[in-house]
């Protein structure tokens, strides 16, 4: 991205030290683009959101800037913010990547070496570009930039500046104008004697913050628009990934045409980003961008949150704990905020207009349709339930209701044609497990979810606790919540009955607690494999009989339905393993693999218990 930026920069042939400096000031906006991932974005939106809760009161046509321009402070803020380890976003996007060429490789260079600085404008400079005077260490610097108004003697700024040869500098960041009470706040930052800020970046937060909350210098050509032209739009596709994407898309409608769909990837993108501080990004670029008059980026912008309100809505119809949003609690929040004065009515008006706009095509939440046969396997699965989980039950009989359940499943699904199972709306089941930590039961959820053809993940409930999410059609879903109910009966019912083994009584006190971990190891990892194997001969049966397989079909329905949901998964670490006492890990381990598959429940029980 940056090389073909700087190629098309380059085209001209730079020539002059003011030539040079703007091809390299235009690479270093590449670069702070490609250093967002490396920021915590939640972060920058909620310093900005802090500094405007207390803020003026802006005039509705100034409502956006002061978004926009709280943004992007807090941005230039997190970018260059060392971290724990003392590296920024900006160190960490160049241990990364590689420079294209030499200009790219100065680019860089410059930018990690870019400081923030309290300044006073003194004049042009002979050679060229503008004299500054830096406040704080009495160097005098040269800012190689064409767009600076000239006649601004005297004007005090804060600016990121990036040094590009000798004492030429360039801004590697928003350029700030401050008033003298704004000039005060750095001036406490600043050490005796010429010796520079006492913190930079600590000096850059409060000089931005004091900005954001209570105003500057308006500056035609520097933060506003020169005189005589239009409102310049207060965003820029750096200021973060939601804007990035607008200003794509609206490139590729005008290029394109208007009806022209963004690719599936970059749906799924937007769709990763549909918290609070996103939604609030995707409405603000709306009102400014029908504010300036620009239509294509009003419509990019639109569809940006459209398919947000979408994706919370679809999490809302689950009752997911991650990436919850309350889109009512966020309205009232607007609401207030359009009644105080700190966000102009057209927002509101707006995100009413997406919302009333998703619920009518029904797009956040799809009804399942009438099923008569569905029902039927539901209500045999519940009553399934009532005879074994209700009651209590062995490992034995958990396998053998199984084997029951994967026949109800496969059943019904050799039932429907393919284009019927296409269009079977996908549903979610949240299993909460009353616990905090993760334990040995929580190695047999990969194989309950497996057994039953859906996409199971954990999250974390706002308590802390955990749970287990099952995705997938609505009567696999059915299946692994009752499979998980019985495996976890079954694990009290054989930890109960180790408890009385001599076994379980040969041990220390001291050690019994150790045995009965390594016993439910072994007994979930028993379980787990027996529930593997009784997949694996499921589909080669219904493969063998029917010529048909339902596995890839129902992945396909599943993955699809998935993506529309915008969440990004992570791996559980494995930890160092499990020390377990060996014995009584092999007890669990053959409860859970002595049994075969029972055709019922009744047959299972009999062998089970000896009568």
């Amino acid at each position: 991205m940056a090389r073909a930026a700087a190629d098309r920069r380059r085209s001209a042939g730079p020539v002059s030290a003011e030539e040079r400096a703007e091809v390299l000031r235009g690479i270093m906006a590449d670069l702070r683009l490609a250093a967002l991932p490396f920021v915590a974005q939640a972060r920058v939106e909620e310093t900005a959101r802090h500094w405007l809760a207390d803020g003026r009161a802006e005039e509705e046509d100034e409502a956006a800037f002061a978004i926009g321009e709280a943004l992007a402070l807090a941005l230039d803020v997190a970018l260059f913010a060392p971290s724990a380890s003392g590296t920024t976003a900006i160190d960490r996007l160049a241990r990364q990547h590689r420079p294209a060429d030499a200009d790219e490789r100065a680019a860089l260079d410059a930018l990690r070496r870019a400081a923030f600085r309290v300044l006073r404008v003194e004049g042009p400079d002979p050679r060229g570009g503008h004299r500054l005077l830096d406040l704080a260490t009495g160097e005098r610097l040269r800012l190689l930039d064409p767009s600076f108004p000239a006649g601004r003697e005297g004007l005090a700024l804060a600016a990121r500046l990036a040094p590009v040869g000798d004492d030429a500098v360039v801004a590697a960041g928003p350029i700030t104008p401050l008033d003298d009470a704004a000039l005060e706040v750095a001036r406490a930052r600043m050490r005796p004697g010429g010796k520079g800020l006492t913190n930079p970046n600590r000096c850059a937060e409060a000089v931005y913050r004091h900005v954001v909350r209570f105003g500057g210098p308006r500056i035609a050509g520097l933060n506003r628009p020169p005189e005589g032209e239009r409102w310049d739009f207060p965003f820029a596709p750096e200021d973060g990934p939601v804007h990035a994407t607008a200003f794509a898309w609206a490139e590729a409608a005008t290029e394109a045409g208007s009806d022209v769909e963004p690719p599936a990837e970059e749906v799924r993108a937007v769709r990763e980003l549909a918290g609070e501080p996103d939604v609030h990004e995707a409405l603000a670029g709306l009102v400014a961008a029908r504010q300036a008059e620009d239509a294509a980026l009003a419509a990019a912008y639109e569809r940006v949150l459209t398919i947000q309100v979408e994706t919370i809505e679809r999490r809302a119809a689950l009752g997911l704990a991650v990436g919850a949003v309350s889109l009512d609690a966020f309205a009232d929040r607007l609401r207030r905020a359009v009644r105080d004065g700190r966000v102009p009515p057209e927002a509101e008006a707006a995100l009413q207009a997406v919302r009333a706009r998703v619920r009518a095509s029904g797009l956040g939440r799809r009804d399942r349709p009438a099923d008569a046969e569905l029902d039927k396997v539901l209500a045999r699965i519940q009553a399934l339930r009532a005879k074994t989980v209700d009651r209590g039950c062995t490992e034995e009989e958990a396998i053998a209701a199984a084997g029951k359940v994967a026949e109800l499943l496969d059943r019904y699904g050799l039932s429907l044609g393919e284009v019927e199972l296409k269009d079977q709306a996908c549903e979610g089941f949240g299993v909460d497990t009353g616990r905090r930590r993760f334990g040995p039961i929580d190695d047999c959820i990969p194989a309950v979810g497996a057994f039953c053809d859906c996409r199971v993940w954990s999250e974390k409930a706002a308590d802390g606790q955990i749970r287990y999410v099952f995705f997938g059609l609505p009567a696999d879903v059915a299946g692994a919540r009752y499979l998980y109910e019985l495996v976890e009966r079954a694990f009290a019912t054989e930890t109960d009955l180790f408890k009385r083994s001599e076994l379980y009584a040969g041990h220390r006190s001291g050690d019994r607690g150790s045995a009965t971990r390594s016993f439910q190891t072994g007994l979930a990892h028993g379980i787990a494999r027996k529930l593997d194997e009784l997949h694996r001969r499921r589909e080669e049966a219904v493969r063998a009989e029917t010529g048909r397989d339902l596995v890839p079909v129902k992945e396909g329905v599943v993955e699809d339905e998935l993506a529309k949901l915008g969440l990004r998964f992570h791996a559980r670490g494995g930890g160092r393993g499990r020390y377990v006492l060996p014995e009584a890990y092999e007890a669990g381990q053959e409860a859970g693999e002595r049994f075969e598959y029972r055709p019922g429940i009744g047959e299972a029980r009999g062998a089970g218990t000896g009568g």
